[in-house]
């Protein structure tokens, strides 16, 4: 192997549908000289089998028990020998060319410490939903912080700051990543590219579609970002949070959700209304009724309707 000058690090629990697509994204990319270490964390499913299929030399295996995301990538990091981290989910698909533009980006701006990218977002079934629209410099990535500016498994960097940030959070099982970009920030610049160059797939178990997390979990976030550390409290409140990830009222939040993106990011109004029915049959609501009824209007209405209320 040429010298390595990308590590890629992936966490994998359970991911057996996507995580073909996943690895071979990463393996068919431009740039040659990454290793990709993948940390299996314990899935009892065909996972590891899957990882273990592979021949290809610059993939590195680490078999573990179940120790959750952050403590997998800590363990990703430290095993890596490269100056760069790039992140990769098992449910994503990274562009070809992601790794070879996001290095050169790197290169060439010093005073950068994380690059980012646009993304296509997918479905579960990896339906087309719309292509995001990032910011694309320090100073707007960095304005809403500590809301994160970056798809987490879009990222590439610097290894050295992430050391010196103190690395993903044990014990923090959700928002892993806004505590470490927000604690990075303080040392170099944030950047997104625009192109898209993944595939982000929002599935019914991502954080994304949750709603009413409420003004506690920004709160410990808040501590995180500080200090580096959580309460055993508020680990378990986390932990509740994540709790009934294939309940019935979640599957239908799904829905509503990607039926919102059908109609306020690229209107689709068939697709939305198709999704709005899989939720009303799962467990009817006001709200499901409600998006139905904005479905059946013109363009232009949905649009004015969403800027006035935000939905």
């Amino acid at each position: 192997m040429s010298e390595i000058k990308i590590s890629v690090v992936m966490s994998v629990y359970n991911a057996e549908k996507y995580l073909r697509e996943a690895i071979e994204s990463i393996l068919y990319q431009t740039f040659y000289d990454f290793e990709f270490i993948i940390i299996n964390d314990g899935s009892t499913d065909n996972s590891l089998e899957i990882i273990k299929s592979y021949s290809d030399n610059r993939i590195v295996l680490i078999d573990q028990i179940n120790t959750g995301l952050a403590m997998a990538l800590n363990n990703g990091i430290k095993k890596s020998r490269s100056e760069y981290i790039a992140r990769m989910d098992a449910d994503d698909v990274s562009m070809p060319e992601r790794l070879e533009k996001q290095y050169i980006f790197l290169e060439n701006n010093l005073d950068h410490i994380i690059v980012g990218c646009n993304g296509v977002l997918i479905d579960k079934d990896g339906n087309y939903i719309f292509t995001s629209d990032q910011p694309a410099y320090d100073e707007d990535a960095k304005k809403n912080l500590p809301e994160t500016p970056f798809f987490h498994s879009s990222v590439m960097m610097r290894k050295n700051v992430i050391l010196k940030s103190g690395g993903y959070l044990d014990g923090l099982i959700k928002g892993q990543d806004t505590v470490l970009f927000n604690r990075m920030a303080k040392f170099g610049k944030f950047a997104n590219l625009k192109e898209p160059l993944i595939k982000y797939r929002i599935v019914p178990t991502a954080n994304s579609v949750r709603r009413n997390i409420g003004k506690r979990f920004w709160k410990i976030l808040d501590k995180a970002i500080e200090s580096n550390e959580i309460s055993d409290n508020d680990s378990e409140y986390l932990a509740n949070l994540l709790e009934n990830r294939q309940s019935d009222s979640r599957v239908a939040n799904y829905h509503i959700f990607l039926a919102k993106k059908y109609l306020w990011n690229n209107y689709n109004p068939k697709l939305a209304r198709k999704n709005i029915y899989k939720s009303i049959i799962i467990k009817l609501s006001f709200g499901g009724l409600g998006l139905f009824f904005i479905s059946l209007l013109p363009e232009t209405i949905v649009k004015n309707f969403y800027q006035k209320f935000k939905m």
